[in-house]
């Protein structure tokens, strides 16, 4: 499956955004058993291991965020889980899919991770490509 905002980036840039899609989507995705999602937008890469809503899940798909292929902006650097990065969760609302719907909090009960998440397999900024 493919489209262009990432469910599950761990960059501070566009952090949680499509969170109103992803929580009326997911679920669909899972059920018929979607093995990747390749989604753009964050200027870097990240890839995580099979996840879903948030636990990792050997049955849920790999997403793989390659949004680094060069751009007038800058390139994604910073992630979510550094100290002092976390984006309040107001300040992520999703205007198209409805507003703010970024209620699944981390085990702790943040909106952040105090580390890279378990679902990050691999985050890198710099510009690029990929091949599959």
């Amino acid at each position: 499956a493919s489209w262009h905002p990432p469910w599950y980036s761990s960059y501070t840039a566009h952090y949680r955004e499509a969170e109103c899609m992803k929580e009326a989507m997911e679920e669909l995705l899972y059920s018929y058993g979607t093995d990747i999602v390749f989604n753009g937008h964050v200027h870097a890469y990240e890839r995580s291991n099979r996840v879903y809503n948030y636990e990792l899940d050997p049955c849920g798909p790999v997403y793989i965020v390659v949004g680094d292929g060069g751009n007038r902006e800058k390139m994604a650097i910073e992630h979510a889980d550094e100290p002092g990065k976390c984006p309040e969760p107001l300040t992520t609302p999703d205007p198209f899919m409805g507003g703010f719907c970024a209620w699944n909090f981390t085990p702790s009960g943040k909106f952040c991770w105090d580390q890279q998440p378990d679902y990050s397999a691999m985050r890198e900024s710099s510009f690029g490509h990929g091949i599959l």
